[in-house]
């Protein structure tokens, strides 16, 4: 066995989920996390793409969704997009593995819940009382509300806002600069466009872009 996936007593492992450029960004965070080398270290990339093997930092260690976590390890899914996050996950999860969060950069508040596997990046502004789901992405400088649900695996963007008591559905991605007045409700899978502004409760599934934010129909 490589002596970089070997167990160290007291510190986990940590495997990062796609060494695409979102994973290779994920890992530069981890960098300067305050836990890094002491809670865990991160030992390499799980990804099927051999050909991103040169430009990785770490080795490519396996494909996710094949790989056989041990008990030491943790992992962090830097997917942007939630059914992918979610179809590389499930045969992780199955297997009970435990998928760590990274709250880089985030400014805590009071009450602040979240599930397992969510990813803060730097600049991250959440009110109180606000719960998080499984999964959830906010993006750096995003501003969320207090009191606001946000269901799991959805993306909030860079430089959204997302008002006291909003409701975010699960699988949602708010694009960057998007504003989501305060008391929204998004349903779950709903896609909010850059720059648009949601002033009225949005349909699960549907696009919305535009000021005043409304339904994009493709042709």
């Amino acid at each position: 066995m490589d002596l970089k996936m070997e167990e160290v007593p007291g510190m986990k492992n940590a495997l990062i989920i796609s060494a695409g450029g979102f994973g290779r960004t994920v890992y530069n965070m981890m960098q300067h996390d305050v836990a890094n080398g002491v809670d865990w270290r991160v030992v390499g990339f799980l990804d099927n793409r051999a050909g991103l093997a040169a430009g990785a930092p770490l080795p490519l260690l396996g494909d996710p969704l094949t790989y056989r976590c041990r008990p030491y390890e943790e992992f962090l899914c830097a997917l942007g997009d939630p059914a992918q996050r979610r179809r590389f996950a499930a045969p992780l999860l199955a297997q009970g593995a435990a998928f760590m969060s990274l709250l880089t950069g985030l400014h805590k508040a009071i009450g602040l819940t979240m599930g397992v596997g969510c990813l803060f990046e730097p600049e991250v502004r959440v009110g109180v009382d606000t719960h998080l789901g499984d999964f959830v992405f906010i993006m750096s400088t995003a501003v969320i509300g207090y009191e606001v649900e946000i269901g799991s695996y959805a993306t909030i963007g860079s430089f959204a806002f997302v008002g006291g008591r909003a409701r975010i559905g699960s699988d949602v991605v708010i694009h960057p600069h998007a504003t989501i007045l305060p008391g929204v409700a998004v349903g779950d899978g709903a896609v909010i466009g850059a720059g648009a502004v949601v002033m009225a409760d949005v349909p699960p599934g549907v696009t919305m872009i535009g000021n005043p934010a409304k339904v994009f129909r493709f042709k």
